[in-house]
């Protein structure tokens, strides 16, 4: 019985330490999840309080620009100097605004919320040119509409946003306005919205009696009796003095373009004019512009992935870039940009996964000609294989994220061009000499086709608009590469503008 008694007890104190030793475990296991947590969440939020802080350095540069625009504004003796100062103030509170609201935004998402593999791209907006809808009389023969204006550019993607050089004076010698910047945009996902917004002010300088209500005031005197004169001159006084510093800019006409507005070439789109209370101010557009948006996907001009990997049975380099994975013999074939041995499609027709029999070898499988081609990649490792199938399966994505984009590499500039004089005198290159106003609905006219100049017999010394042979000699092959119709308004004739319109619609 002892022997049976003691081996009994035995059994009883191993599982005791068993069980002992199983609690201590779990809460080994259950203290590293929280550690992990911990990491997790620090990690997180210190990325969130570091973008929060850029955002609020931001808006601390805003906030000095502000008060310098409003010090050079009050102290402004010349009109070249008050409208810069105007425009620079404007895109400030614009800039503000939208760090405000970006930064709101960022407290409230929550903490779990990652974009680590966002995929994003520079995007450029360049070539802009917005036509204005003068009558002809006000631009053959330079008389009846006495306006004139200082008009620039806001554009904007997420809390990014850039401002044109200011054009001014833009009166009814001009047929179209022409911006000479390209804006470039850093960082933009696939799902951006460019925001373009057309500002102007209307100058109040010119021999017209009704152009300015100071100039009204010093006439009064002579044209009514001296008690309404007292009346009227009060009303102008309290108009004068009600607050508003320097040059006031309104928003005339805006539009939005989107990844599928993108493209190598120059397209016209839609402009929404915003409706104006006084109809005097409103500048005379046309209802659409043109522009070259581009963008370049950063996986399509920088590495993704690199790596020493088998290439159905052959040791290789591989690089994972621009949707293709190529291979090199060595490391130092790449480097010195030797031809690639293998070059393989990775795009959104690529199927890549595991291979069933071993987790180190991946199926990369591309249809050629109708047939399944297949690559074998081993890796040395599990974790090799893992990391080499997340980025090939994300290159993928990417590919049909990016569209067209994806397909042909379109030219975006590192740096922003130089900015020109904000106030230009120049007369620039007009789209209305060389819009086409006759045309087949069912024929394609050459480059020959009769434009406003030859149609009316006018001469570069007759037609305010001859200074349109400025214009580079692209400009008119790309303005007569697609013609569509559209109305001015239910009395007008069809006329026809003169670059490809993606939104064009019958």
């Amino acid at each position: 019985m002892a022997p049976r008694r003691k081996s009994l007890r035995l059994l009883q104190q191993s599982a005791l330490l068993n069980n002992e030793s199983l609690k201590e475990n779990n809460y080994l296991r259950g203290l590293s999840d929280y550690h992990n947590r911990v990491t997790r969440r620090n990690t997180i939020r210190n990325g969130r309080i570091k973008a929060e802080y850029d955002l609020e350095q931001k808006i601390e540069v805003e906030i000095k620009m502000r008060e310098g625009s409003a010090r050079l504004l009050a102290a402004a003796r010349h009109r070249a100097q008050s409208l810069e100062a105007a425009r620079a103030l404007l895109t400030s509170n614009e800039r503000m605004s939208a760090y405000m609201a970006e930064l709101q935004r960022r407290k409230k998402e929550p903490t779990n919320k990652s974009n680590a593999n966002t995929s994003s791209a520079r995007v450029s907006l360049s070539e802009l040119r917005v036509p204005l809808m003068w009558r002809d009389s006000d631009h053959f023969k330079n008389r009846g509409d006495y306006r004139r204006f200082a008009v620039f550019c806001l554009a904007r993607v997420g809390t990014e946003i850039h401002d044109t050089a200011l054009l001014c004076p833009v009166d009814r010698a001009s047929t179209d306005i022409t911006f000479p910047d390209v804006l470039l945009f850093n960082h933009v996902p696939a799902d951006f919205e460019l925001t373009l917004e057309i500002y102007s002010h209307i100058l109040q300088e010119d021999l017209s009696i009704a152009s300015t209500p100071r100039r009204i005031k010093r006439t009064i005197h002579s044209s009514i009796s001296k008690t309404v004169g007292k009346k009227l001159a009060a009303s102008l006084r309290d108009e004068l003095n009600s607050g508003k510093m320097g040059p006031h800019f309104e928003l005339m006409a805006s539009a939005k373009l989107t990844l599928d507005d993108t493209d190598e070439n120059i397209h016209t789109h839609d402009l929404v004019i915003n409706n104006l209370e006084n109809k005097h101010h409103a500048l005379p557009l046309f209802g659409h512009f043109c522009c070259r948006l581009a963008a370049q996907p950063d996986c399509a001009t920088k590495e993704i992935f690199t790596g020493n990997i088998n290439l159905n049975g052959n040791n290789c380099w591989g690089r994972l870039q621009n949707f293709t994975l190529k291979t090199w013999e060595s490391r130092k074939h790449s480097e010195n940009d030797r031809n690639p041995t293998n070059t393989i499609p990775i795009t959104r027709e690529t199927n890549i996964q595991l291979s069933k029999s071993s987790m180190k070898e991946l199926r990369v499988t591309n249809a050629v000609d109708g047939c399944e081609n297949i690559m074998k990649i081993k890796l040395e490792s599990n974790d090799e294989a893992q990391k080499w199938l997340r980025h090939l399966i994300n290159h993928a994505k990417d590919h049909q994220k990016w569209k067209h984009t994806a397909e042909s590499i379109q030219e975006v500039p590192y740096i922003e061009s130089a900015r020109n004089s904000f106030i230009s005198n120049k007369r620039q290159g007009s789209l209305y000499d060389e819009t086409p106003l006759i045309e087949s609905a069912h024929t394609e006219y050459p480059s020959t086709r009769p434009t406003v100049q030859e149609i009316f017999g006018l001469t570069p010394s007759t037609s305010l608009s001859s200074c349109s042979s400025n214009s580079p000699p692209s400009l008119r092959s790309r303005s007569l590469s697609t013609s569509g119709t559209r109305k001015l308004s239910t009395n007008a004739l069809k006329s026809h503008w003169p670059f490809s319109n993606k939104n064009h619609h019958d």
